[in-house]
């Protein structure tokens, strides 16, 4: 680090001189200590999923580009692993909420979420019952209002 500053300091000083007096390079260039340098680190960054997609380059070729292309998995949607995932989740957290307190405000909420991954599931008899659930026990709520 002392041998940055030194060298920067030497450097600096060359630009005290203003353009109309005449600087001595030669001498400055015999009078200059050079040290060698020991270690150069090196810092290296990653990108976190990098995905590669295909440009369309105009309308005429967007027909022959579009099954070249490949889409971010947040464009495509939750895979039906990650949808089931998410229902269990959502099911241990209903009966929790119905076992702690059967009038809880949550309950219709975690309800129609449930109905729409068993939709995107196509699970339609699943859906539809639970459909038939959240109607009968919270019909005045904004989460039934999908269903009636």
């Amino acid at each position: 680090m002392n041998r940055l500053i030194y060298i920067i300091s030497i450097l600096s000083f060359g630009f005290l001189y203003s353009q109309d007096e005449e600087l001595d390079m030669d001498a400055m260039w015999d009078n200059t200590v050079w040290n060698e340098i020991e270690e150069v680190s090196t810092k290296e960054y990653e990108v976190e999923k990098v995905t590669t997609v295909a440009g369309v380059r105009g309308a005429e070729a967007e027909d022959e580009a579009l099954h070249h292309l490949y889409y971010r998995q947040s464009m495509k949607g939750p895979s039906e692993i990650q949808l089931n995932k998410a229902l269990g989740k959502l099911l241990n957290t209903l009966a929790t909420l119905k076992e702690k307190k059967p009038e809880n405000s949550k309950i219709p909420e975690v309800t129609h979420y449930v109905i729409q991954i068993y939709k995107k599931l196509n699970n339609n008899e699943k859906a539809i019952e639970f459909q038939t659930e959240l109607l009968a026990s919270a019909p005045e709520s904004k989460w039934a209002k999908y269903y009636k």
